[in-house]
């Protein structure tokens, strides 16, 4: 078996990276809309776009046997197609935002920018997807990025005073203890009307 192109490779990381800041599959992700396998189903997804694009490597790339393009590459209204039908069929989620549009014409760029030896966009996208930490490894917080007018350098004050938790124990209701008669009997006292 002969190792992968370096075209599909360097295209197989632009679409892990785009996929990555795609917010809709992030949520839905996040959000375990695709059950438990949320995440895999991601990597699939990436995968899925890959192959679709593995028999239109440029011939001066080819590391088999054949010359010339099979075919011409999908075009961004079929990754489209494809990537609703994929968030409908594995997520439960139908996205009327043009976003799954963006992500297809952004593939299709990727293409044309990884068969002419540029590697700018997946570069861009590495970055963007580096700010995003993936749910196993952040707990509960927010999956936002900060804005890109915020430093990244910036250290944060850990002398800052902590403010001090509150105790309940002192603003407990008052119980009273349960009033038993002479014969065993525990009075039951009426409530208040609401």
């Amino acid at each position: 078996m002969s190792s992968p192109s370096p075209v599909l490779v360097l295209f197989a990381r632009g679409i892990l990276a785009r996929l990555a800041v795609w917010s809709a599959l992030r949520i839905a992700v996040k959000n375990g809309w695709g059950g438990p396998e949320s995440s895999e189903k991601q990597r699939w997804l990436a995968g899925i776009i890959v192959d679709q694009y593995e028999d239109h490597i440029p011939p001066t790339d080819m590391s088999t046997s054949q010359s010339q393009f099979i075919g011409i590459p999908p075009d961004a209204s079929y990754i489209e197609e494809m990537l609703l039908q994929i968030m409908v069929d594995e997520f439960e989620v139908v996205l009327e935002d043009n976003s799954a549009y963006e992500v297809a014409r952004d593939v299709v760029r990727l293409w044309e920018d990884v068969c002419s030896g540029r590697d700018a966009l997946v570069k861009e996208w590495e970055g963007q997807a580096g700010r995003y930490v993936p749910p196993a490894e952040e707990g509960e917080g927010d999956l936002e990025d900060s804005s890109d007018d915020e430093s990244d350098d910036s250290d944060v004050d850990m002398d800052e005073d902590v403010p001090q938790l509150l105790d309940h124990s002192r603003h407990r209701p008052r119980v009273d203890e349960p009033e038993v008669d002479e014969e065993g009997f525990t009075t039951v006292r009426r409530q208040g009307r609401r």
